[in-house]
């Protein structure tokens, strides 16, 4: 089986996975400080608490795993290019 890596092009890929990590990560934090901001504690209303509490099990949860992943995809593919840059200068 011949396998083709271009090196630089992976590397690239695992560079622009950890730009757009970065970027959701800082929209999501812009995100959660403007509805702390505009849905304060004190509002007690159904809307408000179904909103506050969705948003905390998706910003505290959901966002954190699939960045972890991401971040992860961007780690297995840079070790994938080195490994595969050591096993082709193997004799």
């Amino acid at each position: 089986m011949n396998l083709t890596i271009n090196p630089g092009a992976a590397t690239e890929d695992a560079r622009q996975i950890d730009s757009i990590v970065a970027s959701i990560t800082q929209d999501m934090e812009t995100l959660d400080a403007a509805i702390k901001r505009n849905i304060p504690n004190g509002i007690e209303t159904d809307w408000s608490d179904t909103v506050r509490k969705n948003w905390e099990n998706y910003y505290k949860s959901d966002v954190p795993e699939a960045m972890s992943q991401m971040h992860a995809s961007a780690t297995n593919l840079r070790a994938a290019v080195d490994q595969a840059l050591a096993y082709s200068q193997e004799k």
